[in-house]
């Protein structure tokens, strides 16, 4: 699943306010995570996965770009259980990436300088998942550079809402709240004016 959306972070260069800024995640660095508690017994189980694929892009008046998230890759550290996981619960074998496209995120692009820093800003998006989307919504946490952005982005999803049906696994059954977390470093780019 899908957590951590460092994602947003499509700054503006602070001489090129009217351009677009576009983060490339096929050339980014981090992860991906979600974290579910088990019941009775209060495990913690995170599981783990490489980074999206795809790109965003942040001009003055819009957020877009769409992230695909690889669910055969996720590793919760013990086979057995990512077997079940993935054969199912999430049926990899039919639906092996979940989509995640942006819609907005809650921040000045005028702010977004070199050396700008942003706690808690609010995005949201619609996600994918199982063969059903819904919509969600997070914080992020921004730091910019004057080449690279760096982000941290939490959501949560309720699994029942894309038909999933809640795991359970030698006497653990998970919450059916998961928390994601997505987390990422990369390079940016300024895409062009979005007018003249």
């Amino acid at each position: 699943m899908i957590r951590k959306i460092w994602i947003l972070t499509l700054l503006f260069s602070g001489v090129a306010a009217h351009a677009d800024i576009s983060v490339d995640f096929d050339h980014a660095q981090g992860s991906l995570e979600f974290h579910a508690i088990g019941r009775p017994s209060a495990l913690k189980i995170v599981g783990k996965s490489g980074l999206p694929k795809g790109s965003l892009i942040l001009s003055q008046t819009a957020l877009n770009g769409a992230l695909l998230l690889d669910l055969n890759g996720l590793d919760t550290g013990i086979e057995l259980r990512n077997r079940h996981m993935k054969e199912k619960y999430l049926q990899t074998q039919s639906f092996p990436q979940a989509k995640l496209q942006l819609l907005s995120l809650g921040i000045s692009p005028e702010s977004l300088t070199p050396g700008y820093e942003v706690a808690d800003a609010p995005f949201t998006g619609k996600l994918l998942l199982h063969g059903i989307e819904k919509p969600v919504n997070g914080k992020v946490t921004i730091k910019r550079s004057e080449n690279t952005v760096a982000a941290n982005a939490n959501f949560q999803i309720k699994l029942s809402d894309f038909a999933i049906d809640v795991p359970s696994f030698m006497g653990v059954t998970v919450a059916d709240i998961v928390d994601i977390t997505i987390a990422v470093q990369s390079p940016i780019n300024q895409t062009g004016p979005t007018r003249p």
